[in-house]
């Protein structure tokens, strides 16, 4: 925070395009160490637990996006449809640049290491997948506030 006070903070906007390149490569190597690291040894998951994971995890995120959906769309909490999509979007969503790390870091030198982190790896892909097949339907949940 100090560093907004400064001539640092002249030089970070003078060079902000490439601060965000670097982060970005940052996080990569984080996550892709993380990963490595993780499965280095193997999957850690037979073929039985694998196929109920990439079954029931699309699963469980659709019933949580629903369930976060009629709850922040609730009359009683009287957000705005912005809101309620944003909302619904963030409480439901968790992130791998975050989440391999810190289960690498909490199971480190754990032999299940790799199934630990299987979960993380098949919903973050799911995330991202039915999150944008459902912008079409969150567009179109927010633009009936504007014909109404």
């Amino acid at each position: 925070q100090l560093l907004r006070l400064t001539p640092t903070k002249d030089f970070y906007l003078n060079h902000k395009k490439r601060f965000k390149t670097v982060q970005e490569l940052l996080l990569t190597g984080i996550v892709w160490n993380a990963f490595c690291n993780a499965f280095a040894k193997g999957l850690g998951l037979d073929v039985q637990h694998a196929v109920i994971l990439i079954t029931l995890l699309p699963l469980l995120h659709l019933s949580s996006l629903a369930a976060l959906f009629t709850v922040f769309s609730s009359k009683f909490l009287n957000f705005s449809r912005e809101q309620t999509v944003a909302a619904t979007l963030c409480a439901s969503h968790k992130t791998l640049a975050f989440g391999l790390p810190l289960i690498n870091t909490v199971f480190e030198g754990n032999p299940n290491l790799a199934a630990y982190c299987a979960p993380i790896m098949i919903i973050h892909p799911t995330q991202l997948i039915l999150g944008s097949l459902l912008v079409p339907k969150f567009a179109a949940y927010i633009s009936q506030k504007k014909e109404e």
